[in-house]
């Protein structure tokens, strides 16, 4: 080999790895910042004819299989005059997603309820709506707010309110100490 093939293959080797690097230290590999692609919306808000409705579990409960859950509706006014909206909750329950399969689990309904809500203005309402549904085991059930009716210019016709699993948490891993000493510490960690 030549000297010059030698520096070809050192340059070629060295923007590499320097590219590798830039690429590993980035926020958004790095693991240091929060998942900036997955940014998450603290309390999903559906707007429609200038109400804002945010849909969350009743009393702050935390569903799992077999409940009928309670949901509570709130809807704020936000214009100075009366307003009219109708607003359609579905829940919906999928199987949980296998890693064996090629397909999507379709999801099934069960539960809708139509609302009617009228405000006077800058008015505040809360409604509990009840499913007298069964949540079934090991799913992911998802619920959808949808405005009735044409969507305003530029505002989403629905979003979804709240995602959960019925699936139990998986059991934290048991540790046992190797040698003498406390159960579940291992000695060279103290």
């Amino acid at each position: 080999m030549k000297t010059k093939d030698l520096l070809t293959i050192a340059a070629t080797a060295l923007g590499t790895a320097t590219l590798t690097v830039v690429f590993l230290a980035s926020p958004r590999m790095s693991g240091d910042d929060a998942n900036l692609m997955a940014a998450t919306i603290a309390k999903p808000k559906l707007s429609a004819n200038g109400v804002e409705m945010t849909l969350c579990a009743a009393n702050g409960r935390q569903f799992k299989a077999g409940d009928q859950p309670e949901f509570e509706l709130r809807a704020v006014n936000t214009l100075s005059q009366p307003c009219d909206v109708t607003v359609r909750a579905s829940l919906s329950a999928s199987a949980l997603l296998s890693p064996l399969s090629r397909a999507m689990p379709m999801p099934s309904v069960l539960w809708h309820e139509e609302l009617a809500i009228a405000l006077k203005p800058n008015e505040t309402k809360a409604f509990t709506l009840a499913t007298r549904t069964n949540l079934p085991a090991k799913s992911d059930i998802t619920v959808i707010l949808t405005s009735v009716g044409q969507p305003e210019p530029g505002k989403a016709a629905g979003i979804v309110a709240m995602r959960f699993s019925t699936e139990p948490p998986a059991a934290a891993p048991a540790y046992a100490a190797t040698t003498a000493g406390e159960a579940g510490v291992i000695p060279a960690l103290r």
